[in-house]
């Protein structure tokens, strides 16, 4: 499928006419993207391990799409003719016509690296789309070009760090007095269902009595440095204080975390986990229950989790706690995450453990590598 070059003043047109007939797929990390986007565009986040596996080449179309109402839309045919339809049927969805791939600012497709996320998803969409369905388009000059061009088409929004939220004197005041385009995107939406009696999300989610209600969720579980005593007689709450930092131990609380998530489940409960931000610590904990009880590889557990929550990004630290919980032979797992171990260092004395050296290679939200070193 031939690939169009798309300049803004065409984009705009389309957005213009009818913005339902066209898709825009962000390709920008998603830092960015959650700073500031275009109305209803959808953020094509890409993780670390599909991006290797992939080589380049096209994935299956539901990581690029997460949305089904979307996918079946770009995957429907346009119709041969209108046929009539009965008093009281319901119209058929209108077909796309046109699917924008855009990045930050690169000038022509032709310019894209092999492994970038936007070649990605233009080969995936050239590979998964049906022949006479929506034109596949990538946009000129990128959002950086659009936004400069027609600001009035797109959404800024001030990002709000995890830090900055924690040392807030009222969180919950804080998020009131938010409108639903200022709330950061880890707020946005609602809790995210890891499995049917274990749901995901963050300190504002845990806020509101409506998602908790809608879920018929029976139990809270913070993994955060601050209790909520407000929900003590409302909820099961178990309170499980843990720094986001490098230096935090999270493992010697996997037990404890395991038990109560598994006391609901035998209950007939549900439960939320949560942090501040749902970005770390909870997912951590998640994780940590996917590995005990449904036997899933790290790596398994991590993409499992980044499929229903992309933002999702445990603290490397985190990472190889999971991972020497779940036993050394594990380990070459992490190298499709960045990891690299070496033989074992030295003994501890007391424990009679191995330790290895762990090295992590981190790409940030500029594409700038951070190595970091752990004793594990």
């Amino acid at each position: 499928m031939k690939v169009a070059a798309l300049d803004s003043h065409r984009l705009k047109q389309l957005l213009r006419k009818d913005p339902a007939l066209c898709l825009v797929l962000d390709c920008r990390p998603y830092l960015s993207y959650s700073a500031s986007w275009l109305r209803g565009s959808l953020n094509v986040n890409l993780n670390s391990v599909v991006i290797r596996r992939s080589h380049g080449r096209p994935v299956p179309l539901h990581f690029v799409v997460p949305d089904e109402t979307a996918r079946g839309r770009l995957l429907l045919q346009p119709a041969a003719g209108s046929e009539e339809r009965e008093e009281g049927d319901a119209a058929p969805p209108r077909t796309l016509t046109a699917v924008v791939v855009l990045d930050q600012n690169t000038r022509h497709w032709r310019k894209l690296k092999k492994e970038s996320t936007a070649q990605i998803v233009l080969n995936t969409l050239s590979a998964s789309l049906p022949e006479a369905g929506a034109r596949v388009c990538f946009l000129k000059g990128g959002y950086e070009t659009f936004y400069s061009q027609y600001p009035e088409f797109c959404i800024d929004v001030k990002p709000v760090s995890e830090e900055k939220i924690e040392t807030e004197k009222n969180i919950n005041g804080l998020h009131e007095k938010q409108s639903i385009h200022q709330k950061p995107a880890y707020d946005q939406g609602g809790p995210v269902e890891i499995l049917p009696f274990l749901y995901l999300g963050s300190a504002y989610h845990a806020s509101k009595c409506e998602f908790l209600a809608n879920l018929n969720i029976t139990a809270l579980l913070n993994v955060s440095r601050k209790s909520s005593e407000a929900f003590t007689n409302r909820f099961c709450y178990k309170w499980i204080p843990v720094e986001d930092s490098h230096t935090a131990d999270i493992s010697s609380h996997f037990q404890e975390a395991i038990e109560f998530i598994d006391c609901t489940r035998r209950a007939g409960g549900k439960i939320l986990v949560h942090c501040e931000a749902g970005i770390s610590r909870s997912p951590t904990i998640c994780m940590a229950y996917l590995m005990k009880t449904r036997k899933f590889r790290l790596e398994e557990a991590f993409d499992y989790i980044k499929q229903r929550r992309s933002l999702i990004s445990p603290n490397f630290s985190f990472m190889g706690q999971l991972l020497q919980r779940a036993g050394f032979e594990q380990k070459f797992c992490l190298s499709y995450l960045g990891f690299e171990f070496s033989a074992p260092a030295l003994t501890c004395p007391s424990t009679n453990v191995e330790l290895y050296c762990c090295k992590f290679i981190m790409l940030g939200p500029l594409g700038n590598k951070r190595q970091y070193s752990s004793m594990r």
